[in-house]
């Protein structure tokens, strides 16, 4: 086997291609699950509803449920899921409701 003394370039080139690669490496294995479980989180927050009920005071965040359809007007195709329903944020002030 050649010593490292014979080949000092191609020692050099090897070490810097080693430090190179590490570098780039991500630092943590599950960084790519974090950012997708971020942005998941997103839109679960209530909004700030300051100046969305016009004149309308107090104006407060409220997690309103869609109303149900009745039967002859069902276009999902979830048949019978009564269970499921999406919740959505709302600006509320007195018995109106507004858009974030």
């Amino acid at each position: 086997m050649a010593s490292p003394t014979k080949y000092p370039n191609g020692l050099r080139v090897a070490v810097i291609l080693l430090i190179f690669f590490l570098t780039f490496q991500p630092s943590k294995p599950g960084y790519d699950e974090n950012v997708k479980q971020m942005k998941q989180v997103l839109g679960s927050r209530p909004p700030r509803c300051v100046g969305k009920c016009f004149s309308c005071k107090p104006c407060m965040a409220t997690l309103v449920i869609p109303p149900h359809q009745r039967m002859g007007e069902r276009i999902s195709s979830h048949q019978g899921d009564d269970s499921y329903y999406l919740l959505s944020w709302k600006c509320r002030c007195g018995d109106k409701f507004f858009q974030p």
